[in-house]
């Protein structure tokens, strides 16, 4: 009789715990490096956060304050995901559902002629484009 009461509070105890580490991962994702040394007391002394250099009069803050909120301030993961890779190929919306080859060569093209190591380009960057586009093109979403 106690076995299940006992047993109900285990499993009620692992699922609030679960939740609030999930809640709370997903808020430490979108904290900026100044954000984290604010809430541990650490004054940094250069910021990089335009939003601090932009005042709320300024018609750019809402431009920005949109950016950082879609855009959130963390690393690629690896392996990259189709979701990450859609995200740097800049196929989103409505583009996700008729996401085909022809689009995905489109989109990397553009953003390889942008960021070539050749024409001054990103290293990092041009890898990251090249293994999204490999990563899309091993995909269920195009090989359907």
């Amino acid at each position: 009789m106690v076995l299940p009461i006992v047993g109900g509070l285990g499993v009620t105890i692992i699922a609030l715990t679960v939740k609030a580490s999930i809640k709370s991962y997903k808020q430490y994702i979108n904290l900026t490096p100044q954000m984290i040394a604010s809430l541990n007391g650490i004054k940094l002394t250069h910021t990089n956060d335009h939003l601090s250099k932009i005042s709320k009069s300024d018609p750019r803050y809402r431009h920005y304050k949109f950016l950082r909120s879609k855009y959130p301030n963390r690393n690629f993961l690896s392996p990259m995901t189709e979701q990450e890779a859609l995200f740097i190929l800049g196929i989103e919306g409505d583009d996700i559902l008729n996401v085909n080859k022809a689009m995905i060569r489109d989109r990397y093209r553009k953003l390889m002629i942008l960021n070539h190591p050749d024409k001054n380009g990103s290293v990092y960057l041009s890898q990251k484009i090249n293994e999204a586009k490999d990563v899309l093109d091993k995909s269920y979403m195009v090989n359907k």
